[in-house]
């Protein structure tokens, strides 16, 4: 029996338009050194996090610091490692963190 050929493929309606999002989760800001209490600060909100929070971050990535705002989709303490979305961050690369919303 001949193969049928494919008829429906993959269709973007809107081409470019996750590269478009992408680029707007990522803002850059200028550097950032913390001070003692600012460490406090940071570590006492990394105890709060709950997955399904709305969070905004900055982290450190490729001698820029990025600013990311998005769902929290894992968190690992122990492993060092937060997700927001899609994108994975080392906990020590954060600088800050609000959080926008609970679970």
């Amino acid at each position: 029996m001949p193969k049928r050929p494919q008829i429906f493929q993959a269709f973007d309606a809107l081409k470019g338009f996750r590269e478009l999002l992408k680029e707007q989760e990522e803002v850059h800001v200028p550097e950032r050194i913390l001070s003692e209490d600012e460490c406090n600060e940071l570590n006492w909100k990394l105890q709060q996090i709950t997955i399904g929070q709305m969070l905004r971050i900055v982290y450190r990535k490729d001698q820029a610091y990025i600013q990311l705002e998005g769902i929290v989709t894992k968190f690992n303490i122990d492993a060092k490692m937060i997700q927001i979305v899609k994108t994975k961050v080392s906990l020590p690369a954060i600088v800050e963190i609000e959080i926008l919303s609970c679970p």
